[in-house]
């Protein structure tokens, strides 16, 4: 059974148990309005009457002559009875109540007019309930007597004949609005789970670039931007799937090659003397090498995205350990023509993994002078800096509390005066295997800067690059002080 199927019929039950409630209520409803209506009509017919008793009984009338007398100008509104203060029938004219008691004064309505009876008496051998309506008409043998007008109470079948039809018509009208209601409301529900029900069947026959129409902002728009949202992802994922095997591939391909070449040529006796031997195998063993270092690498990175390989959560003192880790790299840099210069300021201790936050560091370090230019410079700062609890430093979430006290971070920046990075290519530049055109000539695997990003932000930081075209480049790394 489709949802829309479920929804008209959960409708369908709704508006029938509504209407059930409300045809019992009405019922109810009419029912006393129906018995106070024909009990005024009798209080009305009753006066007069009561009026011409009075006289009779005082020219000593029996009861029985006066109910004869008046029963004529009752006809078409009740019949007519004579009961004493007792409640005792002293004279019926239609019920066979003579000398029964029906409870006079049990029966005083409340509000009524001085003098009058109001009474409903139940009776076996009557069809209906008893309606009457008495007045104090004067006295009898030292008893007050009552004339009254009695009628059988309408059923109730008989009052919804009179308006039956009109409420017929009426259920009938309601109904079929509101089921033209429920099958609008059940269509605009229906409607879009539909597509995004073809739209995951989409995706799961490999169609990552669908797409559901986001309207509104109910939880069935929010739904299909998430649903978007997460095709999205999908369709990135497995783009760098397919991006990662075609890097690795090439990757591998080069070392594979030349190791393949190099190998051949020995097999094939090309190689004849020692010096040519020995060149060969160093360049079988360098590209094995190259090999081992990118499959570490490949290991190393999916091992942090998977969150697999588990840091040391020791006590780091940066100020003491940065420059060891930067005077290393020093003989390098004077290699190439540069200076390496650092600012360390006092930092706090952190907690962390040293072993792999040096390897960030000398990875940072050594792409800036592998690419500054001749006789450049490149700057390590390191400082600590102070975020208010304000939440307008990107680098922390808002904070509400302002009794909160101000998060702390190590503020570790790498620069250097190169040839600078272009806008467009920022973006990738954390990416696996993303290298630029002078990356390719120096070599490397292109996963060290991937493997930087996951370390640091496996510390719980961030790490960012800005960049101007002639001027340098700057990496900065942000770690909280925990």
């Amino acid at each position: 059974m489709s949802i829309r199927t479920r929804l008209i019929l959960t409708h369908i039950s709704v508006i029938l148990i509504t209407l059930t409630i409300v045809a019992v209520g009405l019922i109810v409803i009419l029912r006393t309005y129906q018995r106070d209506i024909q009990l005024a009509r009798l209080g009305d017919a009753v006066v007069p009457l009561a009026f011409q008793a009075r006289a009779m009984l005082q020219n000593d009338v029996p009861p029985k002559e006066i109910m004869m007398r008046l029963e004529q100008q009752a006809t078409g509104v009740g019949n007519v009875i004579v009961i004493n203060e007792k409640g005792l029938v002293l004279a019926d004219a239609a019920y066979g109540l003579t000398n029964r008691n029906i409870g006079v004064a049990a029966l005083q309505k409340p509000g009524a007019q001085r003098g009058f009876v109001w009474g409903v008496f139940q009776q076996n051998n009557l069809n209906r309930n008893l309606l009457y309506v008495a007045v104090a008409s004067g006295q009898l043998n030292g008893q007050n007597v009552y004339v009254g007008l009695a009628a059988r109470e309408r059923g109730l079948l008989t009052v919804l004949g009179d308006i039956g039809m009109n409420l017929l018509v009426a259920g009938v009208i309601t109904l079929i609005v509101s089921l033209v209601a429920a099958l609008l409301l059940a269509r605009s529900i229906a409607r879009p789970i539909t597509r995004l029900t073809q739209a995951t069947e989409a995706i799961a026959r490999g169609q990552y670039e669908h797409r559901v129409d986001t309207k509104g902002s109910d939880e069935i728009g929010r739904l299909a931007e998430s649903f978007n949202s997460m095709a999205e992802q999908v369709q990135r994922s497995r783009q760098m799937e397919k991006d990662f095997v075609a890097d690795v591939s090439h990757e591998l391909k080069t070392p594979l090659t030349s190791i393949q070449g190099f190998s051949q040529a020995i097999v094939d006796g090309a190689v004849q003397d020692l010096a040519s031997a020995r060149r060969a195998a160093q360049t079988i063993f360098d590209e094995a090498g190259r090999m081992a270092a990118l499959v570490a690498d490949l290991l190393t990175l999916a091992r942090l995205e998977s969150k697999q390989m588990s840091l040391a959560q020791d006590q780091v003192n940066l100020t003491e350990l940065l420059p060891g880790w930067i005077e290393r790299l020093r003989p390098r840099a004077n290699n190439c023509g540069e200076t390496l210069s650092m600012e360390i300021n006092p930092l706090p201790a952190i907690i962390g993994d040293a072993g792999k936050l040096e390897q960030v560091v000398v990875n940072l370090v050594e792409n800036a002078i592998k690419y500054n230019r001749p006789e450049g410079t490149v700057t390590v700062v390191a400082k600590t800096q102070a975020i208010d609890n304000t939440g307008k430093n990107p680098l922390i979430t808002r904070r509400r509390n302002a009794s909160v006290p101000a998060q702390q971070w190590i503020r570790i920046s790498v620069q250097d005066t190169g040839e600078g990075i272009a806008a467009e290519e920022l973006p990738r530049l954390f990416n696996r295997f993303y290298r630029g055109d002078k990356a390719r000539v120096a070599g490397g695997t292109g996963l060290g800067l991937s493997i930087a990003k996951e370390i640091v932000e496996a510390h719980g930081g961030t790490i960012t690059v800005t960049s101007e075209v002639n001027r340098g480049s700057s990496f900065t790394i942000n770690l909280p002080v925990r």
